[in-house]
Order: structure tokens, then sequence, then C-alpha cells
């Protein structure tokens, strides 16, 4: 017994200790802000949506059962995956929804219609080039709580605990609309 409960304080040491190298430590985004975020996104049946750094996968998986969308889920925490890939299964959504083991820099996101984030500045800022890059004109990035640095929001909701929601779109031309200047990774 007490053999057992040491491997266990020291599993969870290491997988605290893990979490605490990433850029974004998970926090879960309540119900009702879910909903929120994915009607601010205007999220239509068929659409793909893709949540970069997803947890347990309820914004995707929401988006699949809500709404008709299919969901990609990007999370790097195998533990949270295995959850994510259960609620999926669970929720009668496992074939609308995917949930990848992979680092969200590194993801593909040329298929998204819609991006979800709820990570930190830094993480937003990183994230930026790849966005313009990636997303075709028209895809919509939904970033809660943290806006991203230079953009200007096409519009700002509010969650159930009163943070911002803020909508970008990619423009038909990034490099000569708002987007100018975080097109050459410059801050603003």
């Amino acid at each position: 017994m007490l053999i057992g409960v040491a491997i266990l304080g020291a599993l969870s040491a290491i997988w605290v200790g893990w979490n605490l190298t990433l850029d974004v430590l998970w926090h879960p985004t309540d119900r009702v802000s879910v909903r929120r975020i994915l009607s601010l996104a205007q999220v239509k049946r068929g659409e793909t949506v893709v949540d970069l750094g997803c947890g347990d996968g309820r914004i995707v998986i929401t988006a699949a059962r809500a709404l008709g969308a299919q969901g990609i889920g990007i999370e790097i925490d195998p533990a949270r995956v295995l959850w994510a890939r259960t609620w999926a299964c669970l929720a009668g959504v496992h074939s609308r929804v995917r949930i990848l083991w992979k680092d969200m820099y590194k993801a593909d996101l040329h298929d998204a219609d819609v991006v979800v984030l709820f990570l930190s500045p830094d993480a937003n800022f990183k994230l930026q080039d790849k966005l313009l890059r990636e997303l075709r004109p028209g895809a919509r990035i939904v970033s809660y709580y943290h806006p991203m640095w230079g953009w200007t929001p096409d519009k700002v909701g509010t969650a159930k605990t009163g943070y911002p929601i803020y909508l970008y779109r990619i423009p038909e031309n990034p490099e000569i609309e708002r987007f100018s200047d975080l097109a050459v990774g410059r801050k603003t």
C-alpha cells in the first residue's frame, strides 16, 4: 500500500513538473462560455473547428454535438488526449471529432474554418505568424481572455466569467490589411 502511494506521488510530481514546462496550463472553460465562443464564431454545420490546447476536448465536442461541425482538438498532454477521446466516444461524436496528441505549434491548420485559443499572451503571439500563413481568407480565430497582439478584433463578446472573447477573421490580403505588422513578425 505504502509503495503504491509513493509511486502515485512520484508520478503526480513528474506530471505536475512536466506541465509547468508548457507555455499554457490547462484551465477548463465553463459550458456557458463554450457556447458563447462557438456562437461568436458563428460555427456552421460541416465546418472544421480546431481547438489548440484542447484539454478535455469540450469545445470541439460541443461544436460537433450541438452544431454538426467537425472538430479537431490539439493537445500535448497524453492523459488529456485519452480523456478527450473517451469523452468524444461517450458523447457519440467520435466520428466527427479527432483529438490529436501533438504540439500546437506543429499542427496543420490549413483545413480549419475556426481556430479557438484559450492560451497565454505569449502563446498567442507565437502562433500569430502561423495563423496568418496557414489559415485561408475568411477563417475565424476566437481567443478567449487574451487578445492577439496588434490585431483589431472584428467583434468582442463576453464569457459567463465576464472575460472577453475576441473574434478575428483572416482578411483577403493579410499583408495589406490590418495584420501587416504581424505578417513580418513585429509586435505592435
